[in-house]
């Protein structure tokens, strides 16, 4: 008998880990006063050197699984937690969506407003549909919200085979003010006459609209025999404004649309007294019109005025 053996592994590795405690150099136990054993080591298969070697591989495989499990413990449980918070968060903003209230005090309406339309024009493209364009003046006494025209293609017996909407080129139109519109008939069928109604919201206060001038608006053609029409536009308000754009008719003798087209400003920031140079392609018109129709509208830039 050894008396000094480990009673767990039976390794002789052992040294004084402080003045009263002696520790097993192989697998870590703590031994008896002194370091020194009486009786025999707890039975092991073999005390040799390889065997000490599988003993501490073993309590690092151990130690290794436990940090492994830690980590997938933590893992799933950070894991839940933000599960838990990502639909907590959708839930609160799918809450808040649902419950906006609506301003008892805005007293809007859907009419159908009194108004004169003119230049009023059926325009076919090359691949089959057709472009209802044309000015209605608002003659209602009310602030109109995006008026929206309604067309319907009739036939010989004057009854509707296609229905389709589009919406005025401007936002609001103040009582007396004249908008263009455009409604597109996709793969319009062959159909006698149309008629148009126009419906829309009205607005109870006044509304900042953007202060724009159109001036030096001038014809010319270009070497494909297209009209262009060019010209300057000017913000004379105090307030930048985006997406803005010139919208134009082309009249005949006859005050019918022949053509139609819209461009907006490249510069996205249009600034108070700024003043910009613009053109408009014209494809259908072939020679320079006996008069005209333009108009401008933009949204005004939040937090900009001074």
């Amino acid at each position: 008998m050894n008396p000094k053996q480990c009673p767990s592994c039976g390794s002789t590795n052992l040294y004084q880990e402080s003045a009263t405690i002696y520790r097993c150099g192989d697998c870590f136990d703590k031994l008896p006063t002194g370091g020194m054993v009486d009786a025999p080591p707890t039975k092991v298969y073999g005390t040799s050197k390889q065997n000490s070697q599988a003993g501490t591989f073993g309590n690092w495989k151990n130690l290794i699984t436990g940090i492994m499990v830690a980590w997938l413990v933590l893992g799933s449980s950070a894991i839940t937690y933000y599960q838990k918070l990502k639909s907590g968060l959708s839930f609160t903003q799918e809450e808040e969506t649902i419950s906006i209230p609506l301003d008892p005090n805005l007293e809007s309406e859907e009419i159908t407003p009194e108004g004169e339309f003119q230049y009023t024009t059926a325009l076919p493209d090359t691949i089959g549909n057709v472009y209802i364009v044309g000015k209605f003046t608002n003659k209602s006494g009310h602030q109109l919200l995006m008026p929206k025209f309604t067309v319907d293609l009739l036939n010989e017996e004057g009854h509707s085979i296609v229905t389709n909407v589009g919406y005025a080129e401007k936002n609001t139109v103040s009582d007396g003010e004249s908008v263009s519109f455009q409604v597109l008939v996709e793969k319009a069928p062959i159909y006698a006459n149309f008629e148009i109604h126009v419906t829309a919201t009205t607005i109870q206060n006044d509304i900042n609209k953007p202060k724009l001038l159109l001036k030096q608006i001038d014809f010319k053609q270009n070497k494909y025999k297209e009209v262009v029409i060019t010209g300057k536009i000017q913000n004379k308000g105090d307030t930048t404004t985006n997406f803005t754009r010139i919208t134009c008719l082309l009249i005949d003798k006859q005050e019918n649309t022949v053509d139609y087209a819209t461009v907006s400003l490249e510069k996205e920031d249009f600034l108070p007294k700024e003043s910009q140079n613009f053109e408009i392609i014209f494809p259908r018109a072939k020679q320079i019109p006996n008069s005209f129709y333009c108009e401008t509208d933009a949204i005004l830039k939040e937090n900009t005025k001074n």
